[in-house]
C-alpha cells in the first residue's frame, strides 16, 4: 500500500528515501521549480513576489482536515445511550413530569459536555505542544536578513541553514563547504549524510555541521514531508476504539431489552383497563430504572480524570479512549534509535594493535588528535572522540597544535591531521575506514590479520569501526595504532523498562532501519528476545519479503515469533503492525518520523514519541514529552488501573439492569 502510493507520486523518490543513499525531488515539473527558484539573487525576493507566491503556493504549514465543532459537539448526543435518554425524556414530558424531565435533560447535557470538552482539552494541549515547536527561518528578502516564522517561507526565498536549525521547507542547497545533515526524521538513520552544493534537503531534517545558504523550492504540503502526512489521511479512517464498540454494543441491546419489555408490560396493563396514562407512566418508571444513565458520563469522568493522570505522567492523550487500548495493548513495535537508544555514539573498548601503545586511552588519545577541534558544529564522531580523551591527558592534548587538518572525504574515506608537538616535532594522524587507513600503513604485513579479524568481529556485532594510524616524528611513514569501536548505546533504563514489560504481558519488538548485526546486538543489551533463552529472533526484510511472497499464513507465523525487524522501510512498519492485527493483537507502535506516520496511524495505539515530527503526533494517538520506553511502561501500568475502575462500574450497572 505504502509503495503504492508513493508511487503515484514518484516511484524515483520513493525508492531513494526510502531505502536509497539519496533523496531525490518528485519528477512532475518540478525540475523547472527548481530551476525557478535558483534564480532569485543574493538580495532574495522582494514583498511583491513573496506575497504573489504565498497566494499561489499558500502557508509553508502541513493541512490539517478541520473537524466542524458543532458537528463533534452534537455527536455526543447521538448514539444508543444518549437515545435511551431521550426517549425517557420525551414520555416524561408527555406525561408533564417536569421535575423528572429537568433531572434527564440535566443528565443528558452533562454528559454530552463532559465528554466534549475533555477530548477537546486532550487536542488542545497537542495544539499547544505543537505552537511551542513553531519553527523559526532566516530569510533573505529585499537584500535584509530577518528572522520570520518558517510558515511564511515561499519558493524562491533565499534562506540561510546553519548548525542546529530544522530545515523548514525542501531545499536545493547553495555553493561553499558540504554540511551533515540529520535525516532521521525521513529515513530512519541515526547517522548524519553530507550534503553539498545543488543537493536537495528536505524539511524536518536537522543541521549537525556546516553553514550554507539555500533556496527554497517546495513549501508545505508540496514538500515530501507534506505529501507524506497526507497519505496518513488517506491510509486509514480515524479508528474507533474497542471500549467504544463494547459501550455501543451493551448500550444496544440493554436498549432493545427495556423497550421490548416496557412494550410488552404496556400492552399488558393497558389489556387489563388500567388507564393509558397510568400504564404509561408505570412503563416509564421500568424504563428509566432500566437504563444506566450515568454509565456514560462516569466512564467519561474516570477516563478523562485519568486522562490527566497520564499527562501528569508525560504521556498527553488525542483521545480518551486511547486509554482502553494502551490498557489493552499486548504487543508494542517500538522504534530503536531514541528511544530504545540514546541516539549518541559512544566508544567502546579499542583494540590495540601497535605493540608500542601502552593502553586504551593511549589510542583514544592519538585518535583524538584526528578530530577537528571546534566548540560547535564538530562531526558527531570526532566530537564522541575528543570528549573521550582521558582526564589525564587532556592538558597533553592542549598541548598539541593542529597545524592543518583534512576533514572526512567520501573519496579518501578518512580525516587527517597535521600535529605539533610541543619539542616542534611534527608528525600526522589519520582514522577512518579500516581497510583504507591500513593499506597505507608500513606494519601492513605483520597486523593485517589482527586488523581485519577485528574489524569483520565488530561488523558482525553491528559496531561501527574506525582505523587510526601515524606518522613517525618529521616522517611520511604511516604506523597503524589500533581499531576504535563506535555504537549507539541504550537508554539506561531500557533493560529494566523491557523485563516489567514481559511480566506485565506485554511483548516488546524492536523495528529499526538499521542492519541487522546492530539490531542483534542492541536486543541482546537490553533483554529482547532473550527471556525465552537463546539470541534474539531478528528478522530481516529479505526474510520478510519472502515470508509474504510463501502467503499470508507463514507471514502472519513469522511477524509473530520474530522479537525484531531490522533493515525496514516505512512499508514494512505498516504491514508488521496490520499483520499483527489480523491475528488479534492490540498493537501498539512509536515512532517520531514522517517514515513513521502511516504505521502510528494504523496501530490501535500510536505513540509519537519525545521530539516527534508534526507528521507523527498528528497520527498517534498519545504523545510523549519526555524520552525513553519508560514512560510508556508508566502509561499502560497507569491505564490499566483507570480502565479497572471503569469496567468494573460498568459490569455492576449491568448487572443492575438485568437483574431488575
Amino acid at each position: 500500500w505504502f509503495r503504492d502510493t508513493l508511487g503515484a507520486m514518484a516511484a524515483e523518490e520513493g525508492d531513494a528515501l526510502l531505502g536509497g543513499d539519496t533523496p531525490k525531488v518528485l519528477e512532475f515539473n518540478e525540475a523547472d521549480e527548481i530551476v525557478m527558484a535558483k534564480k532569485t539573487g543574493p538580495e532574495g525576493l522582494n514583498e511583491t513576489q513573496v506575497a504573489e507566491r504565498l497566494k499561489q503556493y499558500g502557508l509553508n504549514v502541513l493541512e490539517e482536515k478541520k473537524k466542524n465543532e458543532l458537528l463533534v459537539f452534537l455527536g455526543y448526543f447521538w448514539g444508543p445511550m444518549p437515545f435511551m435518554i431521550w426517549l425517557a425524556t420525551i414520555v416524561v414530558a408527555i406525561e408533564g413530569d417536569w421535575d423528572d424531565f429537568g433531572v434527564l435533560m440535566t443528565l443528558q447535557m452533562v454528559n454530552g459536555v463532559v465528554g466534549y470538552f475533555e477530548e477537546k482539552s486532550a487536542g488542545d494541549a497537542i495544539d499547544a505542544l505543537k505552537a511551542s515547536l513553531a519553527p523559526l527561518a532566516r530569510v533573505t528578502r529585499n537584500g535584509n536578513v530577518q528572522m520570520i516564522e518558517a510558515k511564511l517561507l515561499v519558493p524562491g526565498d533565499v534562506i540561510t541553514i546553519k548548525l542546529g536549525d530544522i530545515v523548514p521547507a525542501d531545499c536545493i542547497l547553495g555553493p561553499g563547504k558540504p554540511c551533515e545533515v540529520d535525516q532521521a526524521a525521513l529515513t530512519g538513520e541515526s547517522l548524519p549524510v553530507t550534503r553539498g552544493e545543488d543537493d536537495k534537503v528536505f524539511m524536518g531534517s536537522v543541521i549537525r555541521r556546516g553553514e550554507l545558504e539555500a533556496w527554497v523550492a517546495f513549501t508545505g504540503s508540496r514538500t515530501f514531508f507534506g505529501r507524506a502526512a497526507e497519505m496518513v489521511n488517506k491510509a486509514a479512517a480515524e479508528q474507533k476504539g474497542r471500549f467504544a464498540k463494547v459501550m455501543l454494543q451493551n448500550t444496544t441491546i440493554l436498549l432493545t431489552l427495556s423497550v421490548t419489555l416496557c412494550v410488552v408490560i404496556f400492552i399488558k396493563l393497558y389489556s387489563e383497563g388500567i388507564g393509558f396514562l397510568e400504564a404509561l407512566s408505570t412503563v416509564v418508571v421500568i424504563l428509566v430504572a432500566c437504563i444506566p444513565i450515568a454509565m456514560q458520563i462516569v466512564s467519561t469522568t474516570v477516563m478523562a480524570v485519568g486522562g490527566r493522570v497520564l499527562a501528569d505522567k508525560k504521556a498527553i492523550l488525542a483521545r480518551l479512549s486511547a486509554i482502553e487500548e494502551l490498557a489493552g495493548m499486548d504487543v508494542l513495535c517500538s522504534d530503536k534509535t531514541g528511544t530504545l537508544t540514546q541516539n549518541k555514539l559512544k566508544l567502546y573498548d579499542p583494540v590495540l594493535v601497535d605493540p608500542t601503545l601502552k593502553s586504551a586511552s593511549e589510542l583514544v588519545f592519538i585518535a583524538s588528535l584526528a578530530a577537528k577541534r571546534m566548540s560547535e558544529g564538530a562531526d558527531a564522531i570526532d566530537t564522541v572522540i575528543a570528549n573521550s580523551v582521558a582526564e589525564a591527558d587532556k592538558p597533553r592534548w592542549k598541548e598539541y597544535v593542529e597545524t592543518d587538518f583534512t576533514p572526512f572525504d567520501p573519496v579518501i574515506k578518512r580525516t587527517e591531521a597535521t600535529v605539533q608537538t610541543p619539542n616542534g616535532d611534527v608528525f600526522k594522524v589519520a582514522k577512518g575506514a579500516t581497510k583504507v587507513v591500513l593499506e597505507m600503513c608500513a606494519n601492513k604485513a605483520d597486523c593485517n590479520d589482527v586488523v581485519l579479524g577485528a574489524n569483520l568481529d565488530l561488523a558482525n556485532r553491528g559496531f561501527r569501526s574506525l582505523g587510526v594510524a601515524m606518522t613517525k616524528a618529521n616522517s611520511d611513514e604511516w604506523i597503524f595504532k589500533g581499531v576504535l569501536s563506535l555504537f549507539d548505546p541504550p537508554r539506561h533504563d531500557t533493560k529494566q523498562t523491557i523485563e516489567t514489560a514481559y511480566t506485565m504481558g506485554v511483548d516488546v519488538k524492536m523495528i529499526t532501519g538499521d542492519q541487522t548485526a546492530i539490531a542483534i546486538e542492541t536486543c541482546k543489551n537490553i533483554s529482547i528476545g532473550t527471556h525465552h533463552g537463546g539470541d534474539p529472533k531478528i528478522l530481516d526484510m529479505k526474510d520478510f519479503l519472502a515470508a509474504e511472497d510463501a502467503g499470508l499464513a507463514a507471514a502472519k507465523e513469522i511477524v509473530k515469533t520474530s522479537d525484531g525487524f531490522a533493515e525496514v522501510y516505512p512499508e514494512h512498519k505498516f504491514r508488521i503492525v496490520e499483520l499483527l492485527q489480523m491475528q488479534g493483537f492490540t498493537c501498539g507502535m512509536t515512532g517520531d518520523g514522517v517514515n513513521d506516520a502511516p504505521a502510528l496511524k494504523k496501530s490501535q495505539i500510536g505513540i509519537a514519541v519525545e521530539g516527534a515530527t508534526d507528521a507523527a503526533r498528528a497520527a498517534a494517538d498519545i504523545v510523549l514529552t519526555a524520552p525513553g520506553l519508560g514512560v510508556i511502561i508508566d502509561a499502560i501500568i497507569t491505564a490499566r488501573m483507570i480502565f479497572a475502575r471503569v469496567r468494573n462500574y460498568v459490569i455492576y450497572r449491568i448487572a443492575c439492569t438485568l437483574q431488575l
